[in-house]
């Protein structure tokens, strides 16, 4: 196969085999009472590195404040979340991930790759397993390299 109809291939496999693990991760989540977008939002903090305003979150997910707040609100009736007062400015309000949210958030992580990715790694033998993840990693390092 041609190097540039073997790299379209590639990416595509790529991006079909991410969209079909995100949708799974969807429905395990809905199997813990979160929404899509309740379940989103608990990623997005979880890897927030400062602890981002209602319209910082407002801002990335496009949608208008209050959506976001009636969200935050139903995130912290589930104690998955807090609202924290701005260290520097007290008319400011930042939201955190709780450890029940986090907590939450690995556990969807862990059942997804156990229900999803295990799965169809099983029906692999060990060969093709090693062979996958080694290309897989030279892969990825060869995309992380700056030229």
């Amino acid at each position: 196969m041609e190097l540039q109809k073997a790299s379209e291939a590639i990416s595509n496999y790529i991006r079909e085999c991410s969209n079909i693990i995100h949708t799974k991760g969807h429905q395990i989540a809905q199997e813990y009472d979160l929404t899509y977008d309740q379940y989103h939002l608990l990623i997005y903090l979880s890897f927030s590195k400062t602890p981002p305003t209602i319209s910082e979150i407002s801002k990335k997910y496009n949608r208008a404040q209050n959506t976001i707040s009636e969200k935050i609100s139903r995130l912290e009736e589930k104690e998955l979340v807090s609202r924290i007062d701005d260290s520097m400015d007290r008319r400011i309000t930042r939201v955190i991930i709780t450890e029940k949210g986090l907590n939450l958030i690995n556990t969807i992580r862990q059942e997804r790759s156990n229900r999803v990715t295990y799965i169809a790694l099983k029906k692999m033998n060990n060969r093709e397993v090693e062979n996958l993840l080694t290309n897989l990693t030279k892969l990825y390092n060869n995309l992380n390299k700056e030229d």
